[in-house]
């Protein structure tokens, strides 16, 4: 065997190594990270101090976290984590889980400085594995409400003894038109698609079809009484299948009310997801089906693109063996 013939077979050999390996690379890296903020329950009041904390989670271990979170430094105040430095309405978050784990917490205190809804959000994130490699870059946002003065709780003692009887409200009273005046919705609008069923204050789940080109919802909800605090979780961008929004409504008495938005992105230009998952409690959700077909749609464009340089490293090794048939053709002919 001449050195130019195992020369090209060498090359064939390394082209054709090089694009099997390609597939088996591309199909492999799918790993996927989110991000998800945990506010209090109840909103603060100023000078109130109070923790947030996020979760990040992924398909596989993580081995460290770094991330900017922006939030309204006119209305709360970073107090302190063992995570994350900063102020001035920007943290520079740099973490790693204490054990091999897929999933990492962080927590932020604040305190509340004035009345009024703080934006706290997640920015630049991204999750790394153990090797350094990028796992995702996740986004979530939540809303704290900062509710002024600390309300003081009414006492009355009586004269005669000294046992102190106190006074509290927390009967939710109906105007004339049966919508409560304080601790409910009284609207909640959507700024892509439609509520079905059509808002009611007393009806607390909605689901908002939308179409695969609609990437960002926004929700807003008008509470009975300009006393009572409102907060959202989730996080306006929308993903592929079943988004969950809630908003919840608190009163001056500490009575709340949940509503809960779920929003389906629909697959591929589809108009909507219909097929549903039946879940313990009775309710349909998608979110099955909806991660796999966004797995499915992340399988396909991966398969695409290696079976195009598949077929580049395949054409290339048809020519090299072209020309290195011509060559010993020619030789042939010159031998004779």
């Amino acid at each position: 065997m001449t050195t130019k013939t195992k020369l090209v077979k060498r090359i064939f050999s390394s082209l054709l190594t090089a694009a099997l390996a390609v597939p088996m690379t591309a199909l492999t890296a799918h790993a996927t990270g989110e991000a998800f903020f945990y506010p209090p329950k109840n909103p603060v009041m100023t000078d109130q101090q109070f923790e947030v904390s996020v979760t990040f989670s992924a398909d596989s271990e993580i081995g460290s976290v770094q991330a900017n979170i922006a939030y309204d430094d006119s209305v709360i105040e970073f107090v302190s984590s063992d995570n994350a430095s900063g102020g001035g309405g920007v943290l520079t978050v740099n973490g790693f889980p204490d054990t091999p784990s897929s999933e990492v917490d962080f927590s932020f205190t604040f305190k509340g400085l004035s009345a009024g809804n703080a934006n706290i959000s997640l920015q630049s994130c991204q999750i790394y594995s153990p090797d350094s490699e990028l796992i995702g870059s996740p986004t979530a946002y939540c809303v704290i409400t900062v509710g002024g003065d600390k309300v003081e709780t009414k006492t009355e003692t009586e004269t005669t003894t000294t046992t102190e009887k106190t006074t509290t409200t927390t009967t939710k009273t109906a105007p004339s038109n049966g919508i409560p005046d304080k601790g409910v919705l009284t609207a909640l609008t959507v700024d892509n698609g439609e509520l079905s069923p059509a808002f009611a204050y007393n009806v607390y789940n909605y689901t908002v079809n939308v179409d695969n080109s609609v990437t960002n919802v926004e929700i807003e909800g008008t509470t009975a009484s300009p006393s009572d605090y409102i907060w959202y979780t989730g996080t306006s961008e929308c993903q592929v299948g079943e988004n969950v929004r809630t908003i919840t409504v608190t009163d001056v008495d500490g009575n709340a009310a949940t509503y809960t938005v779920t929003i389906i992105r629909a697959a591929g230009g589809d108009e909507q997801q219909t097929q549903t998952v039946q879940k313990k409690d009775g309710s349909d959700t998608s979110s099955a089906v909806s991660k796999n077909a966004n797995v499915m749609d992340q399988y396909k464009k991966m398969l695409n693109t290696a079976l195009a340089i598949v077929l580049i490293v395949l054409v290339i090794a048809l020519v090299v063996i072209i020309i290195w048939i011509r060559g010993k053709i020619k030789g042939g002919k010159k031998d004779k």
